[in-house]
């Protein structure tokens, strides 16, 4: 706590308990709406919690303490008062807007519309509404419970991250009873322990901290939000070096291993690579470049010219699609006992609201994908930089419309979705210039 904070405490302790208790928090607003831009959680209480041991930091420097009951002081604290007021009144706006925007889509998702209607490529209106919903802090919430809506699949998340001193991060880790040792450890290490986090040596990043196999429940997202501030309170950052790769258990999500369910996620992933990296970037101005626009997507890149669809036996397929980190979809894994489908695709992401929607996304795709008729998933492929430009010739988003109808059942979800394509952009090509 900076030393001015102190002597703020000293000299409000001696005005009226219910004066203090307005000024303080009308003071900190500005900060408050400036937590909320930057997490992009919706709700107040929990930012208020956790801006309590800080929000006097916010408050302005004074030459001079002006005396209780004084003409200054009681004008410092009617604009207090007028500020917070204003604040509140705003945060109240922008809840009921996001509220009645909420209830409509989902009245127009229900009975009273036909389900041919219901498709974001046939309703415009509908389409309108989720992207409005989308740029408010009601589509930026972090879910708790029942996000990915099956509780028995099985995911695990990298999170590559520079900066930080490693070994101080894997300390605080391992005292927050999150990871099983205080010290960086071997890439891909064999000592991990069931249930525990771990932070890795990589080569290319300063570090990354690997999840244990983890399932939809309360305290799995309790964790990954523990781990994101952790990051983020030691000095952690993310760059164009740095990924934030989703697993997604392939037994858990009914896989077994019968070739066309593999064959028909690649297929969605190739039909849909323009989308996937685009919903992925998450670096440079605004975080709306990818990291791999700048290298040829060296760690990420996409699918190659293979026919997959031919492919008769897993090892086949992997072969076809990509076997190895090179690839934004590595069906490597499937080949050992892992068993899981990796994507690649993602930028890293101290925010764990976005690292939640990755997830959200890898394990929506595999289901969804893996259980649609052939007939379903389109066969042209638009490859990754198709629209960079607004060279398409497909116009009004529609690749995101139709996405949305075949990966997606619940309203939550696609706005979601719509949430990820809001904060981004259309990526280059591979060749393209960085």
């Amino acid at each position: 706590m900076p030393s001015k904070g102190g002597s703020r405490t000293t000299a409000t302790a001696s005005a009226p308990s219910a004066v203090a208790s307005v000024v303080a928090p009308a003071l900190a607003s500005a900060g408050v709406a400036r937590a909320l831009a930057s997490t992009g959680v919706a709700r107040t209480s929990a930012i208020a919690d956790e801006l309590e041991v800080e929000q006097l930091a916010f408050v302005p420097e004074l030459e001079e303490e002006p005396a209780t009951g004084s003409p200054e002081w009681a004008d410092l604290y009617a604009r207090a008062v007028g500020r917070r007021r204003e604040e509140r009144e705003r945060v109240d706006r922008d809840a009921s807007e996001a509220q009645l925007l909420w209830d409509e889509f989902l009245r127009t998702q229900g009975q009273e519309v036909p389900e041919g209607e219901r498709s974001l490529v046939a309703n415009d209106e509908l389409h309108e509404q989720l992207r409005r919903l989308a740029r408010t802090a009601a589509a930026a919430e972090y879910e708790r419970e029942n996000v990915i809506g099956d509780p028995n699949q099985t995911f695990g998340i990298e999170i590559e991250f520079d900066g930080a001193d490693p070994n101080v991060v894997a300390r605080a880790l391992y005292e927050a009873g999150l990871a099983a040792s205080p010290q960086q450890q071997s890439y891909h290490s064999q000592n991990r322990i069931p249930g525990k986090w771990v932070l890795e040596h990589d080569t290319t990043v300063t570090g990354e901290i690997v999840s244990p196999v983890l399932k939809d429940t309360p305290e799995t997202w309790d964790q990954l939000e523990r781990v994101c501030s952790i990051l983020r309170a030691h000095g952690a950052r993310t760059t164009t070096r740095t990924g934030g790769h989703v697993h997604v258990g392939a037994d858990s999500a009914n896989m077994d291993h019968d070739v066309n369910r593999f064959r028909k996620v690649a297929a969605a992933c190739a039909w849909a690579e323009d989308l996937m990296y685009r919903l992925a970037a998450g670096t440079g101005r605004g975080g709306k470049r990818h990291r791999g626009a700048g290298s040829g997507y060296r760690w990420c890149g996409p699918m190659g010219s293979g026919q997959f669809e031919q492919a008769q036996s897993l090892s086949d397929l992997a072969a076809r699609v990509g076997s190895s980190h090179s690839f934004g979809l590595n069906y490597g894994n499937l080949l050992d006992s892992r068993r899981t489908i990796e994507y690649r695709y993602f930028d890293s992401s101290l925010d764990p609201a976005r690292l939640q929607a990755n997830i959200k996304l890898a394990c929506w795709v595999t289901k969804r994908a893996s259980t649609l008729p052939d007939s379903a998933i389109p066969q042209e492929r638009v490859r990754l930089g198709t629209h960079a430009g607004g060279g398409a010739a497909e116009r009004g988003d529609g690749l995101l419309r139709h996405f949305a109808d075949l990966m997606f059942v619940r309203p939550k979800d696609k706005l979601k979705l719509y949430w990820l394509y809001e904060r981004s952009a259309w990526q280059p090509g591979r060749g393209a210039a960085a």
